[in-house]
């Protein structure tokens, strides 16, 4: 885990260390890397439609609770 977060005296910001630049030279693990980017912003719109799906299942239900007290 040291290598991967260099915190230099901030523990909350990530920074890539040794291992990760590494990485990035080698095709297989620039490909890896550009994967695991495409699944995180897979990830943030599902989360996104989930948030959206359930602000409509509220208004549903509140829009059927005005019409049945019509």
């Amino acid at each position: 885990m040291s290598t991967y977060l260099n915190s230099l005296g901030q523990p909350g910001e990530a920074r890539p260390g040794k291992a990760m630049a590494r990485t990035a030279a080698n095709p297989l693990g620039q490909a890896a890397q550009e994967a695991a980017a495409e699944g995180m912003q897979f990830q943030l719109w599902v989360a996104q439609q989930a948030s959206a799906l359930t602000k409509l299942k509220i208004f549903n239900s509140m829009a059927k609770s005005v019409n049945d007290q019509q």
